[in-house]
């Protein structure tokens, strides 16, 4: 009889705590699935950002190394643009079409 009793204690602990195991891994999984989860495009906007932020760096420093003054400003639609910044984007759009990574 007693023996009867702590097996029917104990198999409905189990089931308590089976359960809310589960309930935890159900949130744990909705917790993970709202983690922004990066796009093809919006890996290649931050790929084509920061090839065109090295770009820029270099190009930079070469008109430094240089001594060239290169402030002018262009504008374009109604904003205005550094030239050497639009000189980097522009390399950096142009980079996978001209120099492939295979070779």
């Amino acid at each position: 009889m007693v023996i009867g009793i702590l097996l029917l204690a104990l198999a409905i602990v189990l089931v308590v705590l089976s359960a809310w195991l589960r309930v935890s891994n159900i949130r744990k999984r909705m917790r993970q699935s709202l983690d922004v989860q990066d796009t093809f495009l919006s890996l290649e906007i931050k790929n084509v950002v920061a090839n065109a932020g090295g770009i820029y760096i270099s190009l930079n420093l070469a008109a430094s190394f240089l001594k060239l003054d290169i402030s002018q400003q262009f504008a374009l639609l109604g904003i205005e643009f550094d030239g050497l910044a639009a000189i980097a984007l522009v390399l950096a759009i142009l980079q996978p079409l001209v120099w492939s990574r295979g070779s």
